[in-house]
């Protein structure tokens, strides 16, 4: 396009601006401004496009995170819940062994003390049977001084009755000439002292006895209890339903002073155990079986008074023995 100036005739002629337009210029500028417009439409759908794509994948990617998180909560949630359920149950099972270490400590204490309780009762029955001895020992002893001092005294009148009579054959001997006047005064001075000695050996041997007779009256009486202690032939053992009788009377005890048996269903425990003729639990130890079920069987036996053997032959059999304990 060129720009062209004309003017008038004269100094006070009009200036005229005319523009040539030239027409190929006009078409290329055109179709340019369309090519433009093409490419700007087009390049703005792909921007579109593009977006539009890209918030998809946004709207996936946040969907996926979402589900992410929403399984990594939920997976916390379990922990959590496991965690505490785990702590929960470790509290429950401390609380428990705490309990059951507390009862042991008691029983055992219990044990100690009862333990304690019989030996002394033993060392208190030894000396009194040491005293008893010595006691009995002392009038033995005084029995046989009372009999040997009787024995002396009646061989010192008989030694003596025998000096007399010697003195008196003597003398008869040497007066045998004389006079019967003064034989029979003689006579009558013998008589007189054959009565003195007697009278004399009888007071000796009176009094021995008396001393002898104080002396049996205060000994203790022995001999019935002896002999009734004795004879009656052998007695056979214990039959076996005595025995399970009395087994059975054991276990029940120890039932009584059991705990929470349905914890322990199913499970048996050795229980070894040592008693008294009065049925006291001297002591007790588990042997095979469960540990738990064992340590609160000997707990609980502990506490248990146990009842007296009804026979002799019953305490013999289970004095030292054992029995499977299965609580019920």
């Amino acid at each position: 396009m060129q720009k062209t100036e004309m003017g008038g005739g004269g100094a006070g002629g009009t200036v005229i601006d005319a523009v040539m337009v030239d027409p190929n210029a006009v078409v290329q500028q055109y179709s340019q401004q369309q090519q433009q417009q093409a490419n700007a439409k087009l390049a703005e759908q792909q921007r579109k496009k593009k977006a539009e794509q890209q918030a998809a994948e946004l709207r996936v990617k946040q969907a996926e995170e979402q589900e992410r998180l929403k399984s990594a909560e939920e997976e916390r949630i379990k922990a959590q819940q496991a965690s505490e359920e785990q702590k929960k149950q470790a509290d429950a099972a401390a609380s428990k062994a705490r309990e059951e270490q507390k009862l042991a400590e008691e029983a055992a204490a219990k044990a100690k003390a009862e333990k304690e309780r019989i030996l002394q009762e033993q060392a208190e029955a030894r000396q009194k049977a040491e005293v008893q001895a010595k006691k009995e020992a002392e009038e033995t002893a005084k029995r046989k001084a009372a009999s040997e001092a009787k024995v002396k005294a009646e061989a010192e009148a008989q030694a003596k009755a025998e000096a007399e009579a010697k003195t008196k054959a003597k003398a008869e001997a040497e007066s045998k000439a004389k006079a019967e006047a003064e034989a029979e005064t003689k006579a009558k001075t013998e008589t007189k002292a054959k009565a003195k000695a007697k009278a004399e050996a009888t007071k000796q041997a009176q009094e021995v006895d008396d001393l002898l007779g104080g002396l049996t009256s205060s000994a203790p009486k022995q001999g019935g209890a002896s002999a009734a202690g004795q004879g009656g032939g052998k007695k056979s053992g214990p039959s076996q339903s005595d025995i399970n009788n009395y087994k059975g009377q054991i276990q029940t005890a120890i039932q009584q002073k059991f705990h929470d048996p349905s914890l322990y269903l199913g499970r048996t425990c050795e229980l070894r155990i040592k008693l008294a003729p009065d049925g006291l639990l001297i002591d007790i130890k588990a042997g095979a079986g469960d540990p738990a079920l064992c340590r609160a069987a000997v707990a609980a036996a502990l506490q248990t008074k146990i009842p007296r053997p009804p026979s002799k032959e019953i305490y013999e059999h289970f004095k030292n023995s054992s029995l499977d304990f299965k609580p019920q």
